[in-house]
């Protein structure tokens, strides 16, 4: 009786005792953004936005480049962000980057912050 008892708790003692805890992998974060990038990307919009030429000059070519009317669009494909920037002619008819849109590269992953993206965009342009 006193060998089932002993087992018995051993058992029970056993099902209390908790696996150890997986340490999941530190996310590997870009380099922060350099500021030029960052700064450009966050004018979006505004009457002081940067132009579609300070953008190429500042990012590279665009993996996809599409015009549009009176607008345009590039997207810019790094490794875990892709980042789409939308421009409209402005009253002097220069194309201003009206909007900046960061996505993830791979689907389930979390979207990427503009920093982010930028950070990447630095890190290629070297």
């Amino acid at each position: 009786m006193r060998l089932i008892a002993s087992i018995s708790a051993l058992f029970l003692l056993a099902a209390c005792a908790t696996a150890p805890q997986a340490v999941a992998p530190a996310p590997t974060r870009p380099a922060p953004a350099s500021p030029r990038t960052a700064q450009m990307l966050a004018l979006a919009g505004g009457a002081s936005a940067p132009t579609q030429i300070e953008i190429e000059r500042a990012f590279g070519p665009a993996d996809i480049t599409r015009q549009d009317g009176a607008g345009a669009a590039l997207t810019y494909r790094y490794e875990t962000c892709a980042l789409l920037l939308l421009f409209s002619a402005d009253g002097r008819n220069a194309m201003r980057l009206a909007e900046a849109h960061p996505s993830a590269r791979r689907a389930g992953s979390a979207p990427p912050s503009l920093d982010q993206c930028a950070a990447e965009a630095a890190a290629r342009r070297g």
